[in-house]
């Protein structure tokens, strides 16, 4: 894909050198191209036209998609994800997860809180221990499987940033008897504030562990099959029902986006310190974000496929009447001694100029139009597997966004103004006279 890129950014640079050179050197060439734009104007019209609507759509609609990545790749990090995470090695090898915890997750955050490459870049550091069993309300006669989360309340505040609290509050960060629950886990046990809860789990010495705990808080995540079984409970407390001093994962939320130097660097500590651990970043742990970024992916291509064979079909024919209709012309320069690439570079020029325009346009339309959506936004139902839609907007942030739209058609225009270019070039002189 980076060749790709870089092969159409060189060409569309060599057109674009190209161009400045006729301009400077060979400005009367390039005055009578862009000339000849207006000698048939409704037909220029409705080519520039085409060109706007094709390269509008690639703006808004390249736009909204880079704005459902950036909010979806943050509704994922900060939904006790983070940006890296660290396991123990022999986590995704066994069913158990309660054989494969950091079990020195203390000394292990200690460390690479004052590691000076690493500690830099760290804005929240955070174990979790994750766990399950049987949660019931026993005066509702009512009981759930649940998935449990030991979470740190304080740095939960930042790495569970996008769960909506529906009803109550958060976690507390000094009384350990409290835990929070997903919606629909709530509406299984007709559960409510305040209301207290007996959990039985298996500890990881294959016992039992049981304890009543008051409910502080409901939450909503966004995502159904989460909330319908999502408990969590401040980590010493998880620590103690599972019998252990361990964590499942530790979570590191950055204060930037380079995830890739900073797992690089991490790893690089964990081998220096031959540690039984692995680092994974968000984005392979969330196989939703990578469907989703390959869905959407694909329709922009699609949608930029179909504006550049419009592009093309649109300035073939236009520049194809227009040698029909000039064919005297054209013989005449050719009889007067203009050389055949003197004429194919006249009518390339009209084309890359119609794209250049059309380019222009498209910007200068596009981000008006966006900046109209981005007044109310679009409300957006929610997602395949989740509860609650957003509003989106269209995202003119992006440098690449405007590139795309320009460089676009003026790529397709000069690549569809070189065959009717060049056979106007090649016309027969003798046999070009005699045209009516």
């Amino acid at each position: 894909m980076a060749k790709e890129l870089m092969w159409v950014e060189g060409t569309v640079s060599l057109i674009m050198a190209f161009v400045l050179y006729c301009l400077i050197f060979r400005f009367r060439d390039a005055t009578f191209s862009f000339l000849n734009l207006f000698r048939h104007r409704r037909r220029s019209l409705s080519t520039v036209l085409a060109i706007v609507s094709g390269g509008v759509t690639i703006f808004l609609y390249g736009g909204f998609i880079d704005y459902s990545f950036w909010i979806l790749k943050e509704q994922t990090i900060r939904t006790n994800i983070g940006h890296v995470q660290i396991y123990h090695q022999s986590y995704f090898d066994t069913a158990n997860k309660s054989k494969s915890l950091i079990k020195n997750y203390a000394a292990l955050k200690q460390d690479i809180l004052t590691y000076p490459t690493l500690a830099k870049d760290i804005s929240t550091l955070s174990g979790q221990l994750e766990f399950s069993g049987i949660i019931s309300q026993y005066e509702n006669e009512t009981s759930s499987y649940f998935s449990g989360l030991g979470v740190e309340p304080l740095p939960a505040l930042k790495l569970g940033a996008f769960d909506k609290i529906i009803s109550g509050s958060d976690l507390s960060r000094i009384k350990h008897n409290e835990i929070t629950i997903g919606g629909g886990l709530a509406s299984t046990l007709n559960a409510r504030y305040a209301d207290w809860l007996d959990v039985m789990v298996v500890n990881t010495a294959g016992g039992q562990g049981a304890l009543s705990l008051k409910l502080r808080g409901i939450f909503a995540s966004g995502i159904k099959d989460y909330d319908d079984v999502a408990m969590k409970i401040p980590l010493e407390t998880a620590q103690h029902i599972m019998g252990t001093e361990g964590v499942s994962k530790v979570l590191i939320l950055l204060n930037n986006d380079d995830v890739e130097a900073f797992v690089a660097r991490l790893r690089q500590y964990i081998a220096n310190n031959h540690l039984p651990l692995i680092v994974k970043d968000w984005k392979e742990t969330s196989l939703f974000y990578q469907q989703v970024e390959g869905m959407l992916s694909g329709i922009y291509f699609f949608i930029k496929l179909i504006v550049a064979l419009i592009v093309v079909f649109m300035i073939g024919n236009a520049m194809t009447m227009n040698i029909i209709e000039r064919t005297r012309e054209i013989t005449t320069l050719r009889a007067m001694g203009l050389q055949p690439w003197h004429v194919t570079r006249i009518f390339w020029l009209e084309g890359v100029f119609v794209g250049m325009i059309g380019a222009l346009g498209s910007l200068i339309a596009g981000y008006a139009l966006a900046a109209l959506i981005n007044i109310s936004g679009i409300a957006i139902p929610p997602s395949p597997g989740q509860s609650i839609g957003y509003t989106a907007f269209i995202k003119t942030t992006n440098p690449e966004l405007f590139w795309t739209t320009w460089v676009l058609p003026i790529l397709t225009a000069s690549l569809a103004s070189i065959l009717p270019a060049v056979r106007a070039s090649r016309l027969n002189i003798a046999d070009a006279f005699k045209f009516s």
